[in-house]
């Protein structure tokens, strides 16, 4: 095995992951640039069930980004018909 695949094989204890999306969440509420919705989302969110929230997370993927993905279809084919 070389050393590059020693290195990604290496597993992250749960507590370096929780410290990680922590700083990464604190970042996006101290951006002044983030959405509302997403700060809101991420302050609701805090302290809940974390299988729960996994759940609700995945439950948003399949329902917004797909919506969102044909929304932007339509205006994009709107700019080239119009």
């Amino acid at each position: 095995m070389r050393a590059d695949e020693r290195v990604t094989s290496v597993r992250q204890e749960p507590e370096v992951k929780l410290s990680i999306a922590d700083a990464r969440i604190a970042w996006v509420l101290n951006h002044p640039h983030m959405s509302d919705w997403v700060k809101q989302a991420l302050r609701s969110a805090d302290g809940l069930d974390p299988i729960a929230l996994q759940n609700d997370v995945e439950m948003l993927r399949h329902l917004i980004a797909p919506r969102a993905e044909a929304q932007i279809e339509i205006a994009v084919t709107s700019v080239f018909v119009d």
